[in-house]
């Protein structure tokens, strides 16, 4: 069950490596209007993923247990759902373009959150994300604190990485990394999605 865990957090953790809809947001937000709303746009989104992952769980605890047909269909679903962002990350042959902001303008904490946590709230493959996530938690028969730990856990290390990327902003040579390395880490991602999404598919069988 750890080195199901151990999975699961990695593949999570190499999702937010991936630049995606909010790393981009807080990147704007960090050019335009500074570092202080870009920390709460990082709070912002770290509430909108533990609101999503809330809702998640929610939903589950609803469903019947598992070997039911429902319970097997949404595995099917689930599994095809992260083969196919799997496929797609690893054929991803995008360029990361930094968009070259104006000079930081003073911007407030709070209005930097409700920005957050309104684009995340609204992203539809928030909740997707974390049901296949979970999905393969509770397949393994983890304990429902287990599953309150690891959403704890996806919460923090949300947030943290937020608030580090806001700041690593600052630096020219980590921009440049980013550019020049976004492709190996699409192709991280993919490799992990697609390993949870065979996990999902061989347990509906």
């Amino acid at each position: 069950m750890f080195a199901l865990f151990m999975l699961v957090a990695g593949t999570h953790f190499a999702a937010l490596l991936s630049p995606g809809p909010d790393f981009f947001l807080l990147i704007r937000t960090a050019l335009t209007k500074g570092r202080r709303q870009a920390y709460g746009c990082a709070c912002g989104i770290a509430l909108a993923n533990l609101l999503g992952m809330l809702l998640v769980l929610s939903v589950m605890a609803l469903l019947p247990a598992e070997g039911s047909w429902l319970w097997r269909g949404l595995q099917v679903v689930g599994g095809l759902y992260f083969a196919w962002i799997g496929l797609q990350a690893l054929a991803s042959q995008r360029e990361l373009v930094l968009p070259q902001g104006d000079q930081p303008k003073l911007g407030g904490v709070w209005k930097g959150m409700r920005q957050g946590l309104l684009a995340s709230s609204l992203n539809p493959k928030l909740p997707l994300f974390y049901a296949g996530l979970f999905g393969v938690l509770r397949e393994s028969a983890m304990p429902a604190w287990g599953l309150g730990l690891a959403m704890l856990w996806m919460t923090l290390v949300v947030l943290l990485w937020d608030l580090a990327l806001v700041r690593l902003l600052d630096q020219a040579h980590w921009r440049g990394w980013l550019q020049r390395h976004v492709r190996w880490l699409d192709r991280g991602c993919g490799g992990l999605l697609l390993a949870l999404g065979a996990w999902l598919l061989l347990g509906a069988v």
